[in-house]
């Protein structure tokens, strides 16, 4: 064994709760404790409290290895939970619920527009969630519990984490309608700018969203039914997480259709602004080749050429080539092509 598969092994092997980020210990009543990194796998075999929540970061490999090797799940679960499948899940395993959702990338200062996956493992008394970046959703819920907020149950934790989602889509929806009406402005103008790429980007973000919502509201509704004859709570905790999505599509789907019909807008009043100056680049054309014929016409090098001996012919020349010119555009006047 080289020296940098002792150093993974070591790694893996090191302290189990090293990799776990957050993790509490929840009351009756819905409060909060914070357990440390070390007294994890002691307060999930305890079985002190109503439930308890994980927060795991998969980018650490001993993390991984606590979840192989300390995380009370199935084989499954823990395959879920841990694996490199980044499409969307929603399964019931026993009495284990396993996801796979999308979230919205946690920045330094505010959630990005990136998406990512957030990884979730669900019993009645243990939470375990994993991702691989920072997630908003799970980071605004973690605020609030520093603020005083209560979750009696773990299922009212993950309808708050994807209730955050939904919000965080919200406003997303909002900031790019707002792009588009700024757009919007620019293409009602005599001479707009080319809007299509910022357009472009809001078709592109819109239709991002729009799939994974559209993916995650079919789960939601797929599992209520199933639900219903084990837990009703829960089930119509998800009930109404799949309506309140609904509601988010439809606002990214009308951004998407929005963005659609503006970017045919542009492009019309675009190939009509082109249109135009091609136009006038025509008439300029048609206008300058009679003159460019007299003045080729008396460039030639021949015997008898016209003015050659005349007083002032340069200047007949050149009135004999305006007037060329202006004869076409009189005559392009009356046949109305201008």
């Amino acid at each position: 064994m080289n020296a940098n598969d002792k150093a993974a092994t070591g790694l893996a092997h090191a302290a189990p709760a090293t990799g776990i980020v957050w993790a509490y210990r929840f009351d009756a009543d819905g409060s909060a404790t914070p357990i440390p990194q070390a007294g994890v796998d002691a307060a999930l075999a305890s079985g002190g409290g109503a439930w308890v929540w994980v927060h795991l970061a998969l980018a650490d490999v001993r993390c991984r290895g606590w979840i192989a090797q300390h995380a009370p799940l199935s084989d499954m679960a823990r395959e879920v939970l841990a694996g490199p499948d980044k499409h969307l899940r929603l399964d019931i395993l026993g009495q284990e619920i396993v996801g796979v959702v999308p979230d919205l990338h946690q920045g330094l200062a505010k959630e990005s527009d990136d998406l990512v996956r957030l990884r979730f493992v669900m019993t009645e008394r243990l939470l375990i969630t994993a991702r691989q970046r920072p997630v908003h959703s799970v980071e605004s819920n973690r605020r609030a519990l520093e603020s005083g907020k209560r979750f009696p149950t773990a299922v009212s934790f993950l309808d708050a984490i994807i209730d955050h989602f939904a919000d965080a889509i919200g406003r997303m929806a909002a900031r790019l309608g707002n792009e588009l009406d700024s757009v919007e402005e620019n293409v009602m103008q005599d001479e707009p700018a080319d809007e299509q790429r910022r357009i472009g980007k809001v078709r592109m973000q819109a239709v991002r969203v729009h799939r994974q919502l559209a993916q995650l509201k079919t789960m939601f509704a797929r599992l209520e039914p199933r639900l219903a004859t084990h837990n009703r709570d829960v089930a119509e905790a998800i009930g109404a997480l799949a309506r309140k999505l609904d509601a988010v599509d439809h606002e990214i789907g009308s951004v998407y259709e929005r963005a659609r019909l503006l970017l045919d807008e542009a492009t019309a009043k675009a190939s009509a602004l082109t249109n135009k100056r091609l136009f006038t680049l025509s008439i300029l054309t048609a206008c300058l080749l009679p003159p460019t014929l007299v003045t080729g016409f008396f460039g030639m090098n021949t015997k008898d050429l016209p003015l050659q001996n005349t007083d002032g012919g340069s200047w007949l020349a050149l009135v004999v080539a305006f007037a060329a010119g202006a004869v076409t555009f009189w005559a392009l006047r009356r046949l109305r092509a201008l």
